[in-house]
């Protein structure tokens, strides 16, 4: 989740879609477009249904380019490479989350981003490239209970404050972390954001974050943080942009596996 750089709002709840919609190729939702990719899926999740436009990628990884033209600051949407169940929603209809946090010994995933504008001057992009992740104390596919993000390239403040810097150094960033409650979703949310990196005014064109999720969840398991146990499942990892203005186009691409 984000702050927005200048009202320092919080962003509402994910849309919460429907898990009884038929599992095809490529389809259209309340508030965005959707592609299967065999396990995986490629989400456009629009949160103002129509602002942001999609293309979606050929091949057999989850891959897709976006694009709007918004100049205000607000939470557009997050699209997304998504493995698992988004509030109960997930067409691939695969069944590697939930998992038990106890049984994965490890949960890598790779994410790759680029974008840019072809027009003069500015593109004035901004938001956070992240990897999101939502967590149950039990194994239904519903409302999540905790959410944790582990952020890549952004300009943006996280939700929460700054609770400890330079906890850990992996997959190419040394990470702050972050903590706060968001009232509207009703959950915690942790953040992981490369150190030093909130709120610096400029979204990279491109980048990758390539990680191991249990890098993280270990990390607080052994810093007591007591919203997150092992024993807890995890329902689902996306990875996309939370995008708060800009215009141009955006590419994504995101794997993600457990065992």
């Amino acid at each position: 989740m984000i702050l927005h750089q200048t009202s320092l709002a919080t962003r509402a709840i994910k849309f919460a879609a429907s898990a009884g919609l038929a599992a095809i190729a490529c389809s259209a939702l309340a508030n965005g477009e959707y592609k299967v990719y065999g396990t995986d899926f490629a989400w456009n999740n629009d949160f103002n249904k129509g602002t942001i436009n999609v293309s979606f990628g050929t091949g057999s990884t989850a891959n897709m380019t976006f694009w709007q033209d918004e100049t205000a600051y607000n939470l557009y949407g997050y699209p997304a490479c998504i493995r698992g169940w988004h509030y109960g929603f997930n067409p691939a209809n695969d069944n590697l989350f939930p998992k038990q946090m106890s049984s994965i010994h490890t949960c890598p995933c790779t994410f790759d981003y680029s974008s840019g504008y072809s027009g003069s001057g500015s593109s004035n992009m901004a938001g956070d490239f992240a990897y999101d992740l939502f967590f149950r104390t039990d194994n239904q596919k519903s409302t999540p209970e905790l959410e944790m993000m582990v952020w890549a390239g952004n300009d943006s403040y996280p939700i929460g404050t700054l609770q400890n810097s330079n906890v850990l150094s992996t997959g190419g960033y040394t990470f702050d972390f972050w903590a706060g409650y968001n009232s509207a979703a009703g959950y915690e949310t942790y953040t992981f954001i490369p150190h030093g990196t909130a709120g610096q005014g400029t979204l990279p064109t491109s980048g990758g974050l390539s990680i191991d999720i249990k890098t993280f969840t270990n990390w607080l398991v052994s810093n007591g943080k007591s919203s997150y146990n092992n024993s807890m499942y995890l329902d689902v990892v996306e990875a996309g942009l939370e995008w708060t203005r800009g215009y141009g186009w955006v590419w994504i691409q995101g794997t993600v596996t457990a065992s």
